[in-house]
């Protein structure tokens, strides 16, 4: 992932529940940034996709990026 497209996503995230902490996530030297999502308090993804249909049930907890 380029620079300029994290910095739109993390824009688009600000946009759209504050500004919130980067909670956790694992970069490698040899495994670049590949995604940026926001997990709620249980750990569950809500944002791009809410795979567990778990969106707005538990409060938001940081950005993970991987």
């Amino acid at each position: 992932m380029k620079i300029s497209q994290a910095i739109a996503t993390l824009k688009t995230i600000q946009d759209t529940f504050g500004d919130i902490a980067i909670t956790g996530g694992t970069l490698t030297h040899d495994y670049p940034l590949s995604n940026i999502t926001v997990t709620d308090v249980q750990g569950m993804q809500v944002w791009p996709r809410d795979p567990n249909g778990v969106a707005g049930t538990n409060r938001i907890d940081g950005v993970f990026l991987d």
